[in-house]
């Protein structure tokens, strides 16, 4: 085995994952793409074009179908990672200091703004009456796009409860060469996508037939907790079995195609596949497409990459800003003599590069950068 095909990672770099941090930030990219569709796609959502195409249902159908569960795989990955290297009591303020601050900033400050300065722009007669009347909606989110850091906390204080109950789980692991796993790797991985496809199934039954309230949907996040929950301690589990962390990091093009057939199916056609069943293959094509993401990027990045740095630094504040830019920008873009494709890849644009010129504003003082970006502020040594 050789560090060139991801099969062995020194300590040193099992320690520290760039291709996984890499993925991360890709993942949270996806929803500039997935926010933008959503103003283009027929149907109400905040913005919107008044030209629609159904292709913006199925791009936004595809690219949901995999970026979540991929990046709460990573994030239970990095949980497990942390817990082995820090104690609870260290673990859990710092992952509170990294999530809390950005996720009340943009609650309290970037969701009511990006509301309040919509209604103005589309020249609304009684913007506060209605934007109060927005912000008191029972039936909407209040969150919006930041229910996924309402989500991770959950699961952050979650995990930290079971280890500090527990122990022992803070050190486990499944030492050694593993080779009837890594024998029965592509099997393995199908079979566990059709649990996590059940698991979806459950979920979206609650919610069906009303085991889960409007409050309990809607104010608590709850679906979406319940949804992600396995796949954030299925990546715990790949941190702790080593010999099956290296095979999942090895590019596969039986799990590639096998989950590039089940997404198409799934996003494009739905109706060939019985309702019930839908969750289940999703589940299947979005764990297979996860693990070939990552075999792909394991196999070109190797060590600290400028970019990848860069890109990791910025992706959450990007994450942060790009749907109050998206919403904004679009009744100004809805304006240009242009067709609808080229309209959504210049929202796209200008959602990407206005969101990261923000960041590079916000890099300059460290109150903003722990306010919009969870960083604290390093202490200088005494001299």
């Amino acid at each position: 085995m050789t560090p060139g095909d991801g099969t062995f990672r020194t300590p040193a770099e099992r320690a520290r994952r760039h291709d996984l941090d890499a993925l991360r930030a890709v993942f949270l990219l996806f929803g500039i793409p997935y926010h933008a569709s959503l103003t283009a796609r027929p149907g109400p959502w905040i913005a919107n074009f008044h030209d629609r195409s159904i292709d913006f249902i199925y791009l936004a159908d595809y690219l949901h179908l995999f970026r979540m569960p991929g990046f709460y795989m990573i994030a239970g990955y990095f949980a497990a990672m942390l817990l082995q290297k820090r104690p609870v009591a260290s673990y859990l303020p710092s992952r509170l200091h990294r999530l809390v601050p950005p996720f009340l900033a943009g609650t309290f400050l970037l969701v009511p703004l990006m509301h309040f300065l919509l209604l103005c722009i589309t020249g609304n007669p009684d913007p506060l009456g209605r934007w109060w009347e927005i912000m008191t909606m029972t039936e909407r989110n209040p969150f919006e796009h930041l229910w996924f850091v309402q989500v991770l906390l959950y699961y952050t204080a979650g995990l930290a409860a079971l280890v500090w109950i527990f122990p022992a789980l803070a050190h486990a692991e499944l030492k050694g060469e593993q080779r009837n796993l890594v024998r029965w790797f592509i099997p393995l991985t199908l079979a566990t996508g059709l649990v996590l496809g059940l698991c979806g199934l459950g979920s979206l039954q609650l919610e069906r037939y009303r085991y889960l309230n409007n409050f309990a949907v809607n104010f608590l996040s709850a679906r979406y907790a319940l949804d992600y929950l396995p796949w954030f301690l299925l990546g715990a589990i790949l941190q702790r079995i080593p010999a099956l962390d290296r095979r999942f990091a090895r590019f596969s093009w039986i799990l590639f195609l096998t989950g590039l057939a089940a997404s198409i199916i799934v996003a494009f056609y739905p109706r060939t596949v019985p309702f019930l069943w839908r969750p289940v293959l999703t589940g299947v094509a979005a764990l297979c497409l996860t693990q070939a993401s990552l075999g792909a990027l394991a196999h070109f990045i190797h060590g600290e990459r400028r970019w990848v740095k860069a890109l990791v630094s910025a992706s959450f504040v990007i994450y942060l800003f790009h749907e109050p830019l998206i919403v904004l920008v679009t009744p100004l873009l809805d304006q240009l003599p242009i067709p609808l494709w080229p309209r959504f890849i210049l929202l796209c644009l200008t959602a990407f590069f206005g969101s990261y010129g923000i960041w590079k504003l916000i890099k300059l003082s460290p109150a903003l950068r722990y306010l919009f970006n969870g960083e604290r502020p390093k202490k200088r040594s005494k001299s």
